[in-house]
């Protein structure tokens, strides 16, 4: 029988206060509590001066990291190429540990903690090709390195083609840019030759065994994967079947395997794309210890999972406040981006202005969610 959203997060309360009786001492308590503190961090698309001057103008010190050595300035736009699957016939690349390490050692070196790593995209394990036993091995490699590296976590995505044909840019307030999405746009585009049709139980079929040929190895690496759900949350694109576009799917997916190598990235706006609220999804899989990176971000939804607009933090339909709280409660310990940002007029090449803002906006949530409440004082008579 299929899980209702009710039956979903109904033990969540009860399996909070399950972990809370399996603490440690209140001196053990009290000494964590004065450490801990959510990390607000930023992903990192080159290794330029001018972008890891500007991540330490911020106060960011958490950083997702390249896989590469790239120290040219790399803009990322804000409305993706459409994915045209796999681009040649090479299977992924295996990471290298003293190539990342050297990278990690670099940002260090000037102050930046890189704690995670993003893995590309495994065409032959995502189309169920003959030959994915190769690729599977090089990504068992990958995360063998990572783990050697010191890097705790990485970041993967399972779908065969991402329907990333449905955004479009639009404006918001003051005329600023904004990507939306709008399903109509591709519920009738035709397969690609060069990646075909997938149904949702071949998918399922190939996510099962991919996990468990690559969760071992991070368990016996210290590696922690976070697969991101599949935004946008369609149901197909393209006759390619996401298999990972719901908070059901994402509890099927940790129950695959059950270990805290075996975790997603918890997308406060994709959450929201489905029409969910994102505070309990925090809780539900943050009591679980099976959150492992989050992207923290905000949209306004007009249809769940099919039409949307990506605004700014304090501009859309889910409770920034209480979702950073509710990652306070569960005591996540990773790192928390704000992986989109809309644009600003007369912004630079880096989109200083918007990232800044997001940045700030993270920043000054986790210092409410830190805070404690204070009673108003009361006048004597």
């Amino acid at each position: 029988m299929p899980t209702t959203r009710r039956q979903l997060f109904r033990s969540t309360a009860a399996l909070a206060a399950a972990g809370a009786a399996r603490a440690q001492t209140p001196t053990e308590q009290a000494d964590a509590a004065k450490t801990f503190r959510l990390k607000v961090a930023k992903g990192l698309r080159d290794l330029s001066d001018e972008t890891i001057a500007f991540f330490l103008q911020m106060g960011v010190e958490h950083v997702v990291m390249p896989a590469h050595f790239n120290t040219k300035l790399t803009k990322r736009e804000m409305v993706p190429a459409a994915d045209k699957g796999p681009r040649g016939e090479e299977p992924l690349t295996p990471w290298n540990a003293a190539d990342l390490k050297r990278i990690k050692d670099y940002l260090g070196e000037r102050g930046l903690s890189a704690e995670m790593v993003h893995l590309g995209q495994f065409h032959r394990i995502l189309h169920g090709r003959p030959d994915a036993a190769r690729e599977i091995e090089n990504v068992q490699k990958s995360i063998a390195a990572a783990g050697e590296a010191g890097l705790p976590v990485v970041e993967y995505n399972f779908t065969p083609l991402r329907g990333s044909e449905g955004y479009g840019r639009t404006t918001g307030r003051g005329g600023g840019g904004r990507r939306d999405y709008d399903y109509e746009r591709t519920k009738d585009l035709p397969p690609l030759p060069n990646v075909g049709e997938h149904s949702r139980e071949q998918m399922w079929e190939r996510l099962e065994m991919f996990l468990k040929a690559v969760i071992p190895v991070a368990e016996q690496s210290g590696v922690r994967l976070a697969m991101h759900p599949n935004d946008p949350p369609v149901p197909v694109f393209r006759g390619a079947a996401q298999p990972v576009r719901s908070l059901e799917d994402q509890r099927r997916l940790i129950e695959l395997i059950d270990s805290p190598s075996n975790g997603i990235t918890l997308d406060t706006g994709v959450t929201t794309e489905m029409g969910e609220d994102a505070a309990e999804a925090i809780r539900y899989f943050g009591s679980r210890d099976r959150i492992n990176h989050v992207h923290f971000r905000n949209v306004k939804v007009e249809t769940p999972y099919f039409k949307y607009l990506e605004v700014m933090h304090d501009n859309g339909d889910c409770d920034m406040l209480a979702c950073m709280k509710a990652f306070q409660e569960v005591g996540y310990r990773y790192l928390m981006i704000p992986d989109h940002t809309p644009e600003f007029d007369g912004d630079t090449v880096g989109n200083q202005v918007g990232w800044a803002f997001a940045i700030g906006y993270l920043q000054s949530l986790r210092h409410a969610a830190e805070s404690k409440p204070v009673a108003p004082k009361t006048s004597s008579s």
